[in-house]
This record gives C-alpha cells, structure tokens and sequence, in this order.
C-alpha cells in the first residue's frame, strides 16, 4: 500500500469522465491517504463546472483541489505542482488512460528511484493501439534518443515522481503543452535522479481526444530539436 500520494489531474474537455476517474482514484484500496489535484485549463465544455460538483458532492475530509490555469498540459501541470503536500506525485490523464496500473506497480515497488515513468514502450505493457500510433511513438523515440540521448522507450505515460525532486525540476519547466512529460524526464536525467520505465496497461483510450497527432507532433517535433540545441 502507499502511504500517501498527490494526483495531479490536467483537465481540459473531460466534463464527460472526470467524475468516475476521481471516484477510481478515492475508492482505490492501494492508497491510505490522496490528495487530488484538478486543474482546468480552458475547457470548450462544462469541465471546471462538473469538477467543481464533484469535489462539493465529497466528504469534507476528501482532499480535492480545483485550479484553473490557461490553455495547455503543460501550463495546467506547472500551475499544480506548488500545490502538492506528500512525497510522491502521480500526473496522469483525467481519463486514467492506464486506469490504477502505474499506482499498482509502484505500490509493490522498493520506493529506490525517483521518477517512475509508466511506459507504452516496456515490454510488459500492454497496449493495443493503431499501427499509425505505434510508428508515431517510435519516430519520437529515435528523435529523443538522438536530439536529447534519453533512452527510455516512451515519456508520455503517467509518471510519479519524488515531489522534491519534482519542485526542484519545476523551476526549469517551460513547456506548455503535450511536450512537457518529454521536458520532465529530460530534466529529472539532467539531474542524475534515478528513472526507470514501468509497465502500464492501457485501459481507456478515450475517443474525446484533445491530441491533435499532426499539429502536436510537429510542435514536439520543434520543441525535440530546440532542447537538444540548447544542452548540446
């Protein structure tokens, strides 16, 4: 069981499963004390409105924290961080596209390292998804291995991080969008904090989705090649 946990929750369009993923995450029996951390950035829907609801509809003695912060994953992640209380952080979709696996793994974990990253890419994954996809996700493996020598198969999963490492990261985070997992792993190695890839299955590949492949790839892209030139 984990003692304790802070979730970081970037909400933007998910009025239609925030309720159910903060249900999966108070009910869950692997975790003995969560905080809960929503921040809203810019929905078109009525996300903020239903967050706000569910978090009043809760005990008094649920920890739930709504934020706003402007548009983007990025700037909804580092408007978070500030508010975290215990030792150990999990970001993750407001859908749990990887449902309580990460959280299952590092339950059972040593606890030695300091940023466990939920990998698609680690053989024991379990992922079923488009053969466009997976080509997606292996042109940005070569690109970060390359541009920025990171190794790791996939840094856009879930991932819970050492909450002071992660405020000591924090100061150095600029991203605003989708690339800010990338911009956290590269610097939790730029600081010798010790990562490893951990297995996760995915369980919701939501439809609603707010990845838009072409247009964020090729910000990712852009944003690869800028951090790689910045540290050479």
């Amino acid at each position: 069981m984990i003692k304790e946990l802070s979730v970081i929750l970037p909400l933007h369009n998910k009025e239609h499963c925030i309720e159910d993923t903060v249900e999966a995450l108070l009910s869950t029996n692997l975790i003995e004390r969560i905080q809960i951390i929503i921040v809203e950035n810019e929905s078109t829907d009525n996300s903020f409105l239903t967050a706000k609801k569910v978090a009043s509809s809760m005990n008094a003695e649920k920890d739930i924290t709504i934020l706003k912060s402007t548009k983007g994953k990025g700037k909804a992640i580092r408007e978070g961080i500030p508010f975290i209380k215990y030792e150990w952080c999990l970001i993750t979709g407001a859908d749990l596209p990887f449902g309580l696996t990460a959280i299952e793994f590092f339950s059972k974990s040593s606890k030695k390292y300091d940023l466990y990253l939920g990998s698609k890419g680690h053989p024991e994954s379990v992922i079923s998804r488009k053969f466009s996809r997976r080509l997606y996700s292996q042109f940005f493996y070569i690109l970060r291995k390359n541009f920025l020598k990171l190794r790791y198969l996939d840094t856009h999963g879930s991932m819970i991080a050492r909450s002071k490492n992660l405020r000591e990261v924090s100061k150095m985070l600029t991203q605003d969008e989708f690339f800010i997992d990338t911009e956290i792993v590269f610097n939790f190695e730029l600081l010798k904090f010790k990562i490893i890839e951990i297995p996760v299955t995915l369980v919701n590949d939501d439809m609603i989705s707010t990845v838009r492949p072409l247009k964020d790839g090729l910000k990712m892209l852009k944003e690869t090649v800028i951090l790689g030139l910045q540290n050479k």
